[in-house]
């Protein structure tokens, strides 16, 4: 493992932004403040918050890498703003240890992807909806967000419903359910004359 060495003061945002950029590419770097320090173990890199434990664990084999981020850790918010930044996502769960897998995932020309809480994809899907086919959005599409071993893909969403501050998203081969604070990885299609946009 090439790991470097540094010792000049940084910030928090400092230490954040080159935790993610140096694991995305396989270099870990030594760093640390009064409040956050990275920490090389084996074939990963941690971001450890000096009051609040682990905040993200990155895995440095395999390609694309990935990184395990626990929400509610201090400053998971400003990892979480720079994973997404460089197009890694929460594209999976792990319930045991309470913590989003990110992985990257490469942009597209032709949708826009978002990752935000349930509750604001519903806030979507019901302002949008109403007038589009009997509530049904065609160009919202939402990734299938299940453990890191089991096969994902992207799924046309049918409808959202909410109940009892669960969030259930219809799909055609059934649907999903989110507490309103959870993350989802979704895209929405971009039209004629947004694709003319981006292809100038």
């Amino acid at each position: 493992m090439n790991t470097k060495y540094s010792n000049p003061i940084y910030t928090d945002n400092e230490i954040i932004f080159t935790f993610v950029t140096s694991f995305i590419q396989g270099k870990p770097i030594l760093l640390s403040n009064q409040n956050l320090r990275t920490e090389p173990l084996f074939d990963t890199v941690q971001l450890i918050a000096q009051q609040g434990g682990v905040i993200s664990t990155a895995a440095l084999k395999g390609s694309p890498s990935t990184a395990k981020l626990h929400p509610i850790a201090p400053y998971s918010q400003l990892v979480h703003q720079v994973m997404t930044e460089n197009s890694y996502y929460p594209l999976a769960k792990n319930e045991r240890e309470d913590c989003y897998i990110y992985q990257y995932f490469a942009p597209s020309k032709y949708y826009k992807v978002y990752c935000t809480t349930a509750k604001e994809l519903w806030r979507v899907c019901w302002g949008r909806g109403k007038s589009i086919r009997s509530g049904i959005p065609l160009e919202l599409v939402i990734w299938g967000q299940r453990p890191p071993l089991q096969k994902q893909i992207w799924h046309p969403i049918r409808g959202m419903e909410v109940e009892n501050c669960q969030f259930t998203v219809k799909i055609l081969s059934g649907n999903f359910q989110y507490a309103g604070d959870d993350l989802v990885v979704w895209a929405r299609k971009l039209s004629s004359s947004e694709l003319l946009n981006v292809k100038r």
